[in-house]
């Protein structure tokens, strides 16, 4: 159920809103001339002064002008700052306005709610507007959509006039038409300073005047340095921090309270709880130990554990093939005909030997795999039932390795500890980013929020962290698997056949079984006696299957399903750079009201 509500949620807010639209022009005014006089600023803001001459064919209070301030392109927000400078009739009389936001623009309502009109009107709105001049390698640029396409009448005649007095105008360019339309139905006159660009039609709703003009890079103008850039686009994109911001607080989580711990000292095969220890460097490369024989004091279960911080369904086997290394139950394996073929079947016999020095996670095993008093049991036998008692197992396990202070802490609490608060982080962050997402319409913060839980995820599996004396086990253990994994101590062993019985069941939890059992059966050394059935021939593919059948026995519920492996468009306005009607900053619309 929460992922449902979690999806729907992620859904409402990645899917673009519907935008409430005119889809014909009014008859009741008509605008017959609008012209936008633009300069550029030394402080590279721009100065607009807009002369909208309007004809009202019924009573109307006023215009209402909407300009866009919020534009989010390729997943970088711009939040341009707007002032209202003045709005006035031709003769500089002020008229009542009021201002509102509407989605990602400023609404401006002109004029009085008491009072209605019919005529002409000139309206004289001037404002000035920063963070809009864009930089490129070759020339600065003014990317400016003039008229808007949302207005809800016909413009009968359009006019743009771009003054820029401290840096030259090096090429000038025009759009008209509908969104996107790279129709070129203006003209454009410019010289070093100004440039004045015209509509050769008139324009109707759903359709804008854009102008692009190309500034030398060699000017008087004062842009924003470094600093003060980093400091506008973290402002301007605050999701992004957001969306990082659980993702950093787990790491430094993780950086303080779980890397492991080390001895000072470089010996890590002898236990010194007096010497005194320190937290493992995030880039140190330890040197692999050279080890071939098991570790002492360690069952397969715990070695199997120490190395990925978790109990799989292999260190379960490995513990039971262990069980049988000790002399506790015998191993068989057999044939039966099918009706295709024959199939292995495998069979545990429960041998009589005093078990009160066994750890209480291999008591309990050895109970529960012989339940009842059984003496005698099937794999088979075992399918849809052992699995209740993989978490008992599995909490006896942890018990035993806290009491040995391998790590601080239990791993599963652990983990779920750091789960718990980092979904609280995420659900927030979620939040954060979703209403900068419906404000901004940038969906950029949001697949990089979902891209940061992987490496949560990570972080969080191995936030449980191993003292200096479990550290050292577990460099011991990785150079065990390494070694065994390279077969370099087939060279090295003399006694293979000894060996070879005490180190099979730490090679089943370390996951590299298949690789000794090949190495095992080109020596053609034989299998261990507690192994009963199993030829040096084919002992690799019985092994192996015995193996994969084991794990998915112990695992299955009564469906008979299991996991098998563990049930646990921001570009330049020129031609090349994609330029069009409708681009730029700037356009919007407005009506009558």
């Amino acid at each position: 159920m929460v992922r449902k509500i979690f999806f729907l949620l992620l859904l409402f807010l990645l899917l673009p809103r519907p935008v409430k639209a005119v889809t014909s022009p009014s008859q009741d005014y008509v605008i017959e001339n609008f012209q936008s006089k633009i300069e550029v600023n030394q402080d590279t803001s721009l100065m607009v002064t807009e002369t909208i001459q309007a004809r009202f064919d019924v009573p109307k209070h006023g215009l209402f002008r909407v300009i866009p301030v919020v534009y989010s392109a390729k997943g970088k927000t711009i939040r341009a700052n707007l002032k209202i400078i003045s709005i006035a009739d031709e003769n500089g009389q002020p008229y009542q306005y009021q201002t509102s936001t509407l989605n990602q623009s400023l609404k401006l309502k002109i004029g009085d709610p008491k009072q209605t009109f019919t005529g002409p009107k000139t309206y004289v709105i001037k404002y000035n507007i920063s963070k809009v001049l864009l930089r490129w390698s070759d020339h600065e640029e003014v990317y400016w959509n003039v008229v808007g396409r949302e207005w809800d009448t016909t413009i009968q005649k359009a006019v743009a006039i771009v003054y820029s007095p401290l840096a030259k105008i090096i090429q000038a360019e025009c759009f008209a038409g509908t969104a996107d339309s790279t129709t070129k139905d203006c003209e454009v006159y410019h010289d070093i300073s100004t440039s004045t660009i015209t509509a050769k039609t008139p324009l109707s709703w759903g359709q804008d005047l854009t102008v692009v003009i190309a500034l030398d890079k060699k000017n008087q103008l004062h842009f924003p340095n470094f600093l003060q850039r980093i400091i506008i686009f973290l402002t301007d994109n605050w999701g992004y921090p957001t969306a990082l911001l659980p993702l950093g607080i787990i790491f430094f989580a993780w950086y303080k309270k779980g890397r492991d711990l080390k001895y000072l000292s470089d010996n890590i095969y002898i236990k010194n709880e007096a010497n005194r220890t320190k937290m493992v460097s995030l880039f140190e490369r330890e040197h692999l130990p050279m080890v071939y024989s098991p570790i002492q004091g360690l069952t397969p279960a715990q070695v199997g554990t120490i190395i990925d911080e978790k109990v799989d369904t292999k260190d379960i086997v490995a513990e039971i093939v262990e069980l049988a290394r000790l002399g506790f139950l015998e191993i068989k394996r057999t044939t039966k005909k099918k009706l295709l073929g024959r199939e292995a079947e495998y069979t545990f016999f429960k041998k009589t030997k005093d078990s009160r020095r066994l750890r209480e996670y291999q008591k309990y095993l050895l109970e529960k795999v012989f339940e009842d008093d059984k003496t005698k049991v099937t794999l088979t036998d075992l399918k849809g039932k052992f699995y209740q008692h993989l978490n008992t197992f599995k909490d006896k396990l942890y018990e035993d390795l806290d009491k040995e202070k391998i790590f601080e802490g239990k791993p599963p609490k652990v983990k779920t500890k750091w789960g718990f608060l980092s979904a609280i982080l995420l659900g927030v962050g979620f939040l954060a980013i979703g209403y900068f997402t419906a404000v901004n319409l940038n969906s950029g913060p949001t697949i990089l929020f979902f891209l940061s839980l992987i490496p949560i995820i990570i972080l969080i599996k191995n936030m449980p962290r191993r003292t200096a004396w479990g550290h050292s086990l577990y460099r011991q253990i990785t150079g065990l698997k390494f070694y065994l994994g390279e077969g370099k101590w087939r060279e090295e062993i003399a006694e293979k056949n000894l060996f070879f019985e005490e180190i099979l069941p730490l090679a089943i939890c370390l996951g590299i079984v298949g690789k000794l059992a090949k190495d095992m059966e080109v020596l053609g050394v034989e299998p261990p006696s507690y192994l009963n059935g199993f030829t040096a021939a084919h002992f690799a593919s019985d092994f192996n299957h015995f193996n994969s059948q084991t794990a998915s026995n112990l695992i299955s519920s009564p469906g008979g399903k299991w996991s098998g492996g563990s049930s646990w468009s921001g570009g330049s306005g020129f031609s090349g750079g994609g330029g069009s009607s409708g681009g730029g900053f700037g356009g919007g619309g407005g009506g009558s009201w």
